[in-house]
């Protein structure tokens, strides 16, 4: 009986580390199969980053003609920052200056194309509005740095 028993153990024993040799072999391929699919992941991430990256530079500043035919405004579509530019045949007369310096985006980053400059009846006036959340501002154009500002419409 004791013979009998001992038999028994060694073949539990031996079908055991077969199973378990078969389990693991098993495994290996489908961990080699989630390997390769997180590299496709992370390589895709990649592509879509720099794509994104890519579109969000490539229409970013636009710059809006004034009824003035030697000024234009250049605005940062993505931050709200606004520069009045001045050209002329004369290069000492050529330039531009800031009329708003902060970044209106507060970091949300929405991407290019987030602000854009709609003119009024006043040749001086615009109004920015921010696409993402419909905030705006009532901005002026000017040839004096007091003529030049920009104010929260509530």
């Amino acid at each position: 009986m004791k013979r009998i028993t001992t038999v028994i153990a060694i073949l539990l024993c031996s079908a055991i580390g077969v199973a378990q040799t078969k389990k693991s072999n098993q495994q290996a391929p489908k961990d080699s199969v989630l390997n390769r699919i997180d590299s496709l992941f992370q390589i895709t991430n990649a592509w879509l980053e720099q794509i994104e990256l890519d579109c969000s530079l490539k229409q970013r500043y636009k710059l809006y003609q004034t009824d003035n035919i030697y000024t234009l405004l250049q605005l940062d579509t993505k931050t709200g920052m606004i520069e009045q530019v001045q050209w002329s045949l004369d290069s000492e007369n050529e330039g531009s200056v800031t009329i708003n310096n902060d970044d209106l985006n507060y970091g949300f980053g929405h991407g290019s194309g987030s602000f854009e400059l709609y003119p009024t009846k006043n040749m001086y006036q615009f109004i920015l509005l921010d696409k993402t959340s419909g905030r705006k501002w009532h901005v002026q154009w000017g040839m004096k740095t007091k003529e030049r500002w920009i104010r929260r419409i509530y």
